[in-house]
């Protein structure tokens, strides 16, 4: 790095002492001394090899380990050296006598070139503290600097203006009138033309006014970290864009920067303050320059601009060229103070249009965040001019930092965005950095070189990079991460990251995604809860039209009830097709009887007798096959089940029956005679509030609100513990009843049931079997004796071809054949295909694990045959489905 370094002490580097005739060795110096002003060079007397190899800049160097050989002979450097050792000497002696007599001593330099340094202005000590300072001097090396070099040293004391004469004009600017051209940008011409393309015109006039090869300026900038630095750079060629003359540039404008004052260096490569450098090649090193700050209103320094190389016979700069230049850029600092506060203004503007645009979005409606965030994602991506925007997304239920990610593209050739969703590739580059952002909580903003700029994704370079955690409210952990790639106000080929406007922009994105996501979350549990209410009022006014449960309860209370044996609750062929209402209900009351309930869970008997009639009312009576019947069918299956296999009653726990068998009563509660395909295509409040098996979820609820309510609550007797475990297996096991559910899980049974390797303490087995049977009992009318079996297959089939009937209805749409009236000849084909793929399976997997289950099985069979003998037309069959 080329520096104003310092100087060592002449003493150290002081050649030994020569004897010989004083007279004739004045008379050689004398004559030396001629020849050296004939050829137009001073050397310095500490120019030797050591010197020489040096590092450059200011407090950092470039240091490649070449060294040049010497450019004068050993002889020559050795007598020059001797000569000012003795001044040396005596100077030192004088000031250690009188230290006032440091400024007092007599200045020499040469006669053919003006003095070398920043002006003749004194230059504030408080300057040698500032950041980008050259001059590291301690005292001995002030002092034989100042003793050696006055005219040159990096304190500049002198009591009165020097000035030096150029035989160049400086040009038409340089006569005492003001700059036209500059002037001109301080009107309208301005406004037009934006901070880079205004300083570039300047360079070049300035290249053209002073006669320079070349000229920079640099603005001040403040970093990350709160310091000031320089750049961004201007030029005014493009062949000053290189990486050794720009760390020229910045050593040289970095000390006027930090000095506030003027630098004019006539020759680098003979003032002592500059190494000569090792770097090849040679012509990136300036030969003489001259630089100023520009000043802003507030007399504080914005930038600096430096002209390198004076052209003509006279290779330096004069006074009068740093005074055009100061001129100049007086006018250039209001220019470029008014033109970043006009910036500043356009920027706020842009960022309250941003954040007008995001408000109107958050106010709109959507259905999913991810349509919010891809309309958001656009209008910064546009606001940003950025290529591409990627929102990684966070989900807490997962493992993994992102689940899936928002990606949208800014398509330059049709001017539009393109957006998609995606799942995250943890190969991916731009999940690596997201990564990096979501551990560090902090925002990154990165950029990339040339040689560093590779594919990352399909047809995607990665040129610059920055990216901002998504907080939640609480700003304590991240909901996701946002992307914007490959900014288009920088060049890619100079690697240039996103500025800091773009930054704040970013900044402004992210929060308002947090608050996206928050937006419709609450959007979410909104409508959940209109749902919910809606679905709730449909089920209070079903209910509000009977009679009081409370009042047929006392009556219940009275009456006493049969026992298990007088009602056939022992035997899989019961059927409470001639019972009446009151009967049914006491066939339930009894089964929880039977089976302790009461006694281990300490049940009131009069809020079980309200329970249960409040269950019979929770089915609709005009269904034809999903009614209380079929409840009460299903649980007397449970309890049959219960009560005959002593294996089951050995290892289930108390707590698992009475989950079994509220289950068993519950699991269609308020069914309305459809399906799950049914309710999700008509778009029904009860699909829209969950995602999968629609009904069972809605059976389960009604259930909780029974349970819930304070008369009919009989499991407030238990604790805590069980309560929480009683209505996690009661919500399994109406779930369980979704045939789409059985269908996933019955591989599993299979494979257990034929291995015989039913673990009772595998948790997964005893709730993969607690399915099973509440599967089993749901679909046990096939078991039952062939006039109940015939006779509920007809209810079943009316069932279905009703909904078939409101589908061609309402949807225009053929229904499936099971459901469409036209096969209502086709019932016993039907009904074969049901017991082979659903039935028979489900029957024989029990009856290997418990053999009491065996009846389930035979009595499918049975059924199977009858049908089957009347698709072979053995009996009539018109009788099965009227009309």
């Amino acid at each position: 790095m080329p520096c104003l370094h310092t100087e060592r002490q002449a003493g150290e580097l002081a050649g030994p002492k020569t004897s010989g005739d004083p007279a004739a060795e004045t008379t050689r110096r004398s004559r030396e001394k001629k020849e050296e002003r004939h050829r137009g060079r001073v050397l310095s007397p500490l120019r030797n090899l050591r010197t020489k190899a040096e590092k450059w800049g200011f407090r950092k160097g470039l240091d490649d380990g070449e060294r040049e050989s010497n450019e004068n002979s050993e002889s020559t450097t050795n007598r020059r050296i001797r000569k000012n050792s003795c001044f040396v000497k005596m100077s030192t002696v004088l000031v250690q006598m009188q230290p006032e007599l440091n400024v007092l001593l007599p200045r020499r330099r040469r006669e053919s070139h003006p003095p070398c340094g920043s002006s003749w202005r004194l230059a504030p000590s408080a300057a040698q503290d500032r950041p980008w300072l050259c001059f590291s001097l301690n005292h001995s090396e002030d002092l034989a600097k100042l003793l050696l070099f006055p005219e040159s040293s990096s304190i500049h004391q002198y009591p009165f203006p020097r000035t030096a004469r150029s035989p160049r004009s400086a040009g038409p600017c340089g006569l005492g009138k003001g700059c036209d051209w500059i002037i001109g940008l301080l009107g309208d011409r301005a406004s037009y033309m934006g901070l880079q393309e205004i300083c570039e015109k300047v360079l070049v006039h300035i290249c053209d006014v002073l006669a320079a090869e070349r000229c920079s300026l640099a603005m001040i900038t403040t970093d990350e970290t709160g310091k000031q630095v320089l750049g961004p750079f201007f030029h005014s060629t493009k062949s000053a864009h290189s990486q050794t003359r720009q760390d020229w540039d910045k050593c040289l404008m970095g000390h006027v920067a930090s000095t506030g004052w003027p630098l004019n260096i006539s020759d680098t490569n003979e003032d002592p303050r500059c190494s000569k450098g090792v770097h090849k090649p040679v012509d990136c090193r300036p030969k003489s320059a001259l630089s100023v700050p520009i000043l802003n209103q507030q007399a504080e320094v914005i930038g600096v601009v430096m002209a390198v190389n004076k052209k003509g016979k006279v290779c330096f700069f004069s006074k009068n060229d740093e005074k055009v230049l100061s001129s100049h850029m007086a006018l250039l600092g209001v220019i470029v103070d008014n033109k970043q506060l006009t910036e500043k203004t356009d920027q706020q503007c842009q960022h309250s249009q941003v954040v007008l645009e995001l408000v109107q979005l958050m106010a709109e409606q959507h259905q999913c965040v991810e349509t919010l965030l891809t309309k958001m994602a656009t209008v910064i991506l546009q606001a940003c001019k950025a290529n591409l925007c990627n929102v990684f997304i966070s989900d807490p239920e997962s493992k993994e930092p992102f689940s899936w990610m928002v990606c949208v593209e800014n398509s330059e050739q049709s001017q539009s965005t393109l957006s998609s969703r995606r799942d995250v590739d943890q190969q991916d580059v731009f999940y690596a950095y997201a990564l990096q952002v979501w551990n560090s909580m902090e925002m990154l903003n990165v950029a990339m070189e040339r040689r560093l700029t590779q594919p990352v994704a399909a047809g995607v370079h990665l040129h610059s990079l920055i990216c901002a955690p998504i907080r939640n409210r609480q700003k304590k952990g991240v909901l996701g991460v946002c992307q914007l790639l490959n900014t288009a106000s920088a060049d890619p080929g100079e690697g240039s990251s996103f500025s800091t406007a773009e930054e704040r922009l970013l900044q402004i994105f992210v929060e308002y995604c947090s608050l996206a996501f928050h937006t419709v979350s609450v959007q979410k549990t909104a409508e959940r809860s209109l749902n919910k209410l809606t679905v709730t009022e449909e089920v209070l006014s079903y209910h509000l039209c009977s009679c009081a449960v409370e009042a047929e309860a006392e009556d219940f209370q009275e009456c006493m009830v049969p026992s298990a044996l007088s009602l056939g609750l022992m035997d899989f062929s019961f059927s409470d097709a001639d019972l009446p209402a009151a009967a049914s209900t006491q066939a339930a009351v009894r089964m929880f009887l039977d089976l302790n309930l009461l006694q281990n869970f300490s049940m009131d008997y009069k809020i079980l007798c309200q329970w249960v009639l409040s269950v019979r009312r929770g089915y609709r009576c005009n269904i034809a096959y999903h009614n209380w019947s079929h409840a009460l069918s299903t649980a007397h299956c449970m309890f049959a089940i219960l009560r005959r296999t002593e294996q089951l009653q050995r290892n289930l726990s108390s707590l698992e029956i009475l989950a079994l068998m509220i289950s068993a009563l519950s699991h269609d509660l308020d069914h309305r005679g459809v399906n799950n395909s049914y309710i999700e295509r008509a778009q029904q409040p009860i699909a829209q509030l969950y995602t999968h098996s629609a009904l069972e979820h809605h059976h389960l609820n009604i259930c909780l609100l029974i349970l819930n309510t304070p008369e009919t609550g009989i499991l407030d007797g238990l604790s805590a513990e069980d309560y929480k475990a009683c209505i996690g297996m009661i919500e399994k096991n109406i779930l369980a009843t979704d045939l789409n559910v059985h269908l996933q899980k019955r591989a599993e049974l299979f494979e257990v049931a034929e291995n015989h390797r039913l673990q009772w303490k595998n948790e997964d087995h005893r709730d993969l079997l607690r399915s099973a049977l509440m599967t089993a009992c749901d679909v046990c009318s096939i078991t039952k004796p062939w006039p109940v079996q015939k006779r509920v297959a007809q209810l079943v089939a009316e069932e279905f071809f009703a909904q078939g009937d409101r589908e061609i209805h309402e949807f225009n749409i053929q229904p499936i054949a099971v459901m469409d009236r036209v096969n209502s000849t086709r019932l016993p084909e039907l009904q074969i295909q049901y017991i082979d793929s659903i039935c028979t399976p489900l029957y024989q997997a029990l009856s290997t694990l418990f053999e009491p289950c065996a009846p389930l099985l035979d009595g499918c069979m049975k059924n199977r045959d009858k049908w089957e003998s009347l698709v072979q037309g053995k009996e009539e069959n018109k009788d099965v489905v009227k009309g």
